[in-house]
């Protein structure tokens, strides 16, 4: 009778004991599910994939490209001269020339072409911009609109001009940049390469 106590307590103790143990789950965790990427980044794996222009673990980190001006438009300028025509001697409307130069150390880097007779209000985009490379990005840059003059008119008259920073390392490479002084305003046409 013993013997039956025996096999029958280890044989409960086996069933009691296997119905106890855990089961195996195949739960997999997610490796990006903790993973924040920044300026359009994706999650591969844990770790960040960066688009073209930023780095770092997070995609945080903006990259320092070289910009290329491609295009320069005027979408404002003053219709007079004060309370004059800008070409007062033939009572015509302001031939436009811009020039970009850099301030420090102080060179033209391009003259555009002249849109003749225009009209104040609206945009002009100036012919003669050939895409310039730019990769200082230490010194502002200054863009000056004149009234081209010849003959009589001459000398040109300064409309006004606007000193900026063509790049800085939080503006997200934009393809167009505004740049305004208020009585003149420009918009560059930009690329990037890295």
């Amino acid at each position: 009778m013993k013997n039956i106590f025996i096999i029958t307590f280890a044989a409960l103790s086996i069933i009691l004991s296997s119905g106890c143990k855990k089961k195996k789950t195949t739960e997999t965790v997610d490796p990006c599910a903790s993973t924040v990427c920044l300026n359009g980044g994706t999650c591969d794996n844990g770790s960040c994939a960066c688009p073209l222009g930023y780095s770092g673990a997070d995609c945080g980190t903006q990259r320092t490209p070289t910009v290329t001006l491609t295009a320069i438009k005027v979408t404002n300028f003053p219709g007079l001269d004060g309370t004059s025509t800008w070409d007062a001697i033939t009572a015509t409307n302001p031939d436009l020339l811009a020039v970009f130069k850099k301030v420090t150390p102080s060179s033209t880097i391009l003259t555009t072409g002249v849109s003749t007779d225009a009209t104040a209000g609206t945009p002009y985009t100036l012919s003669g911009v050939t895409p310039t490379a730019i990769s200082d990005f230490t010194s502002q840059y200054t863009l000056e609109l004149w009234d081209n003059d010849t003959g009589i008119s001459a000398p040109d008259d300064l409309m006004g001009s606007v000193t900026f920073d063509i790049y800085t390392p939080t503006n997200h490479f934009p393809s167009t940049l505004t740049v305004t002084s208020g009585s003149v305003t420009f918009e560059l046409s930009l690329t990037y390469a890295f």
